[in-house]
């Protein structure tokens, strides 16, 4: 059975019945013309018209065949089987995983470099008529050259330029993103490979209809999953990180083998030495928590890691982190009720303990007296109210970007709150906190906002129970719609709001301090409550980053007073430096940080000064290494059938009986010349037979 790749060229072959028409048009009426009987001159002449009319006929048809040949060639011709001719064209893509669990070390040798010599192994199954697109990926599908097919020794090319990533991998997108390009592909043979480690857990969840026009291969690698142990995570577990006092780091590690491990070590870097050893077991695919402890020296940004032994999968053998304690902070309390003395005692408990907060404490009346520029955030403890000239002192303070933490006393003035603060806050008093009250029940904090930048380290509350903090005593409020409520009181009211004032904010804390309204101060959750609160008002919270991950999007914000410009430096963990542009909002400047491709310590910098510091880990999806079999693909890619190729042998053969058809185009080619050639030899005997006569 034949079938035409180039069908529409069919129309030509009515272009046969040319010379049949010329001839039926140009034959000539034979006229009588009596003449002397001569016998042998008759029968010599009736031999001689039946040579020429034979010789006529077949001018005739060589004549047709040749158009009929010719059109047929143009058109390709293509048989289902057998040996005559040349194989169809084909158009192929081929899809080679780059993803990190590619990075495994197996028998052979990396699990990569095996893969990229069976991609070469097929590549030469190919030949100059056919098109090729070779598509790199891992979370992403890439097009080197374009989304376009292009020659064998192109795809060599870009074949030897691929590296090995550390992003998880998405073979389902890949193979939709081929399928789709090789539905548009012009030759009969449409090839689709497919070169993966097949993790199971990557497998799409919804396979798509993608049509059954095309064949598809997967490639079977050596990919030994047995054996793999990596740290899955770090926690901080929300605590204050200090200068000199000792904090915990608890890394999370897991076994992915079927076998229990002994005698394992596990280290801990800060600043990129090792600080501490500590020896574990973990049960076959089993859990193992391992705490370290450490004490840093200075304040600013530290960086650090927790690492294990090598093993057949190194990328997940090392877990980075980072944190940031402030620079000291200059803070003024404005007491108006006592409860100031709580929080200074809060920042610092001891003048020997006073590293980072300068506290400065004023009463009310005091306030004129005192330049707020410098200082970096100021509380108002319980204050009632403020005179008119501190009142614009206050908020023009808040306007040049200062941080102002508002905390509500049981005989504050109503009226000059609502007045100065309410439309900012979105908070309105209605009443205020009784002054008078039993004291037999009580009202608890809940429902903190964790993506807050002051509630963020506490986020094991989201799993855990808050602490019983009581409060017996809260005014009553009226909220606006667009209030920023940071927490809740068990009667659903707000606790902790926050508005902006130009460039700086206020943060309002509704219900008293004092011992008699509340018992917060005794809990341990008060004093980084407090550090937090003032951390974030004097815009340099202390903080930690444990969860970003190569490949994914991460944005990175920073007070706009320590950047000199809006383009800074990103400086990747192999000291490849790239310029970003970040988007100032209000008061900071937050980055896009890309490309994030290797894991590692990031940092910003801006004109030489280190801004910011973020750790980048390998997604954890990676290091489960047990792959799919054959069948698990083919359902979840919607395959009918698919063609396997070992590793260990050679696919020459496979690819070939598999390839749909062979073109005939060059016989016809052929034929056409032959007939021409035949044509002309007649052709001209004729002319010589005529001349003779």
């Amino acid at each position: 059975m034949f079938n035409f790749l180039n069908s529409a060229v069919l129309i030509a072959a009515a272009a046969a019945l040319i010379p049949l028409l010329i001839h039926l048009f140009s034959r000539r009426r034979v006229k009588i013309v009596p003449f002397s009987s001569l016998k042998h001159l008759k029968e010599m002449q009736k031999r001689q018209v039946r040579r020429i009319k034979i010789r006529q006929l077949l001018l005739l048809l060589l004549r047709m065949l040749i158009i009929l040949a010719a059109v047929l060639a143009f058109a390709r011709p293509a048989t289902r089987g057998g040996y005559i001719g040349s194989h169809a064209g084909v158009s192929a893509v081929v899809l080679l995983d780059k993803s990190a669990s590619m990075q495994r070390q197996v028998k052979d040798g990396v699990l990569f470099d095996l893969a990229k010599k069976k991609a070469e192994e097929i590549l030469k199954n190919f030949g100059q008529g056919d098109e090729l697109l070779l598509i790199p990926f891992d979370r992403e599908a890439y097009f080197p050259a374009g989304e376009q097919f292009f020659s064998r020794e192109v795809a060599e090319n870009i074949l030897k330029a691929q590296t090995v990533g550390y992003d998880s991998g998405n073979f389902g997108e890949a193979f939709r993103k081929g399928a789709e390009l090789l539905v548009r592909a012009k030759n009969l043979n449409k090839e689709c490979y497919l070169i993966s480690d097949f993790q199971a857990n990557s497998l799409p969840s919804a396979p798509e209809s993608l049509g059954s026009d095309f064949s598809v291969y997967l490639a079977d690698l050596p990919v030994e999953t047995d054996g793999n142990c990596g740290v899955t995570g770090v926690n901080l577990g929300g605590q204050l990180i200090e200068v000199g006092n000792e904090f915990t780091v608890e890394a999370e590690i897991r076994n992915f083998d079927n076998r229990p491990k002994n005698e394992q070590l596990a280290s801990l870097f800060v600043d990129g030495n090792r600080v501490m050893q500590s020896e574990f077991r973990i049960d076959a695919l089993g859990k193992q928590s391992v705490q370290f402890k450490h004490t840093v020296p200075s304040a600013g940004f530290h960086s650090g890691w927790v690492e294990i032994g090598d093993d057949g999968y190194s990328p997940d053998n090392r877990y980075y982190f980072t944190f940031k304690i402030p620079e000291q902070f200059n803070i003024l309390i404005v007491n108006g009720d006592g409860s100031g003395n709580l929080v200074r005692l809060a920042l610092v408990p001891s003048e020997d303990l006073g590293r980072y907060w300068s506290v400065k404490t004023v009463a009310a009346d005091e306030l004129a007296a005192v330049n707020l520029n410098d200082y970096d955030a100021v509380v108002l403890a319980g204050v009632p109210e403020l005179g008119a000239v501190e009142t614009l002192q206050l908020q023009r303070f808040m306007d040049d970007g200062g941080g102002v933490f508002f905390v509500m006393s049981a005989n504050i003035k109503t009226e000059y709150f609502d007045r100065n603060f309410s439309a900012k806050i979105g908070l309105r008093i209605v009443k205020p906190v009784p002054t008078s009250f039993s004291g037999a029940g009580y009202y608890s904090l809940e429902r903190l906002d964790y993506a807050h930048p002051i509630f963020r380290a506490f986020a094991q509350f989201q799993k855990e129970d808050m602490p019983s903090i009581k409060f017996y005593a809260l005014p009553t409020l009226q909220e606006s719609p667009d209030c920023r409520i940071l927490a809740y009181f068990s009667n659903g009211s707000a606790a902790l709001a926050e508005g902006a004032f130009g460039a700086g904010k206020m943060i309002v804390m509704t219900a008293p301090l004092r011992p008699e309204y509340t018992d917060l101060a005794a809990h341990s959750f008060f004093v980084p409550l407090i550090i937090r609160t003032m951390e974030y008002l004097a815009g340099a919270e202390s903080s930690y980053e444990l969860k970003n991950y190569v490949g994914g999007k991460i944005t990175r914000t920073v007070p706009a007073k320590l950047v000199h410009s809006e383009t800074v430096e990103m400086t990747a963990p192999d000291k490849n430096i790239s310029t970003i542009t970040g988007k100032e909002t209000g008061d900071e400047i937050s980055y896009d940080c890309q490309p994030i491709q290797i894991p590692g310590i990031y940092q910003l910098q801006s004109q030489g000064r280190t801004i910011d510091i973020f750790p980048a880990n390998v997604v954890m999806s990676e290091s489960d290494l047990a792959a799919a079999e054959p069948e698990q693909i083919g359902k979840a890619l919607g395959l009918k059938k698919y063609t396997v190729l070992p590793f260990s042998q050679s696919s020459d053969t496979v690819i070939t009986q598999a390839r749909y058809g062979r073109e005939l185009w060059k016989i016809f080619l052929w034929a056409a010349v032959v007939l021409l050639a035949v044509e002309m030899i007649l052709a001209r005997e004729k002319e010589t037979e005529s001349g003779e006569s």
